[in-house]
């Protein structure tokens, strides 16, 4: 059995058993969409901006798009109204059960809330 080097083995079998994180901070010309449920709420990043819509759409917020800072697994953008947290881990919606890349929450004037982002995931069965 050939002898492999302990980081190639290592990065061999996390990669089997993890997804790569496919879900970088929208540049220019990307989109960045995040949502969930109970108040509903949506955020989306684009290069210029962050529009956030809470409590089924009756608080709104857009803000211009910071730098995002890397985090443990994800990123983060932080304005003094608004912060958006993605970690590359796996989500389902709560309501829908629609898979998604990234787990995310957002603290819009105070309010923490909940959800899922990034690229769509097959759904799991509910």
């Amino acid at each position: 059995m050939p002898k492999w080097p302990a980081g190639l083995l290592f990065a061999a079998t996390t990669a089997c058993a993890y997804p790569a994180a496919t879900n970088p901070p929208p540049g220019e010309e990307s989109v960045y969409r995040a949502l969930g449920q109970e108040p509903g709420w949506t955020v989306t990043i684009t290069g210029e901006r962050i529009d956030y819509a809470g409590d089924y759409g009756e608080t709104r917020i857009t803000v211009p798009r910071p730098d995002p800072r890397a985090t443990f697994n994800g990123h983060r953008y932080e304005t003094e109204r608004l912060i958006v947290d993605a970690t590359h881990v796996r989500c389902n919606d709560t309501m829908s059960g629609h898979g998604y890349a990234d787990t995310v929450m957002v603290i819009a004037d105070g309010k923490t809330v909940h959800g899922c982002g990034g690229e769509r995931r097959p759904d799991w069965d509910m």
